[in-house]
């Protein structure tokens, strides 16, 4: 098969579109990269500082819930045995049902 200038053209037009996304991703990737390093940096250097204050806690999204763990995860690690595990049977899945207009 002999590429004809068309061919070539399309060709051409495909490797800068792919060289464009990876370009875009790979810049995506590395802003957000670094964001998750620059609060793991605070987070970890306001805990080395041990102020006596209370923390501020970070607002949570009003489609979340918080709640904190009233037993030992070891003893929960230890209750799901493999036999306690095939004995186990799978909650319900709520369902809901939005209308829309």
């Amino acid at each position: 098969m002999i590429p004809t200038p068309r061919t070539l053209i399309s060709a051409g037009i495909v490797g800068v579109i792919v060289v464009g996304g990876v370009a875009v991703a790979a810049t995506a990737s590395a802003g957000r990269i670094e964001f998750e390093q620059q609060r793991l940096l605070k987070t970890v250097g306001d805990k080395a500082e041990e102020t006596t204050s209370a923390p501020t806690p970070e607002p949570v999204p009003s489609d979340v819930v918080v709640r904190e763990l009233e037993t030992d995860p070891e003893e929960v690690t230890g209750y799901w045995t493999p036999e306690n595990l095939e004995q186990a049977e799978p909650m319900n899945i709520p369902r809901v049902e939005v209308e829309l207009n």
